[in-house]
């Protein structure tokens, strides 16, 4: 059986306590008054089976060993309906925007960078967009000359297709 110290404060908060670090594995660790929840296991945000917090106003947030992180859904979620996805406490995202704003706005991460290649890897609400490979930002130029596909190679080779012969040239 695990013994924990618990400590209630005037305001009614509560804090879950084991050897002097915030630990609880039957709920959560921390319960504020304003009904927030918040859960640890070794003086670390960490739950598996849903948020390690969960905000009085709704949001919620997602932590693994006191990372950022989860892998199917936003690992934020905001009660205004923003969301950022991470995982191992770095944006990212494979499948669309890692960061979705209430406003409309939308910024696509991997591995904690900035870096789309089938367009602009930020668009703003006010309609600006920026281009943007491994964390680097590029013009739309620069972007469209460094993702565009090389074809260089074929061009001029001759292929033949149900006995016609075809000429290749560039695009």
């Amino acid at each position: 059986m695990i013994i924990y110290t618990v400590k209630v404060h005037d305001t009614g908060d509560k804090f879950w306590y084991l050897d002097g670090k915030l630990h609880r594995e039957d709920g959560p660790a921390v319960e504020l008054a304003d009904g927030t929840k918040e859960w640890y296991l070794d003086g670390k945000r960490h739950r598996i089976d849903g948020p390690a917090v969960e905000w009085a106003d709704g949001s919620k947030y997602w932590y693994v060993d006191n990372k950022l992180h989860r892998v199917d859904g936003p690992a934020y979620e905001y009660a205004d309906g923003t969301k950022y996805w991470f995982l191992d406490d770095q944006r990212h995202r494979v499948d669309g925007p890692a960061v979705e704003y209430a406003d409309g706005t939308k910024e696509w991460y991997l591995d904690g960078k900035r870096h789309r290649t089938d367009g602009p890897a930020a668009e703003y609400a006010d309609g600006s967009k920026y281009w943007y490979l491994d964390g680097k930002e590029l013009t739309q130029a620069q972007w469209t000359k460094a993702v565009k596909p090389k074809v260089a190679g074929c061009v001029g080779k001759v292929v033949e297709v149900d006995g016609v012969k075809y000429r290749l040239i560039a695009a």
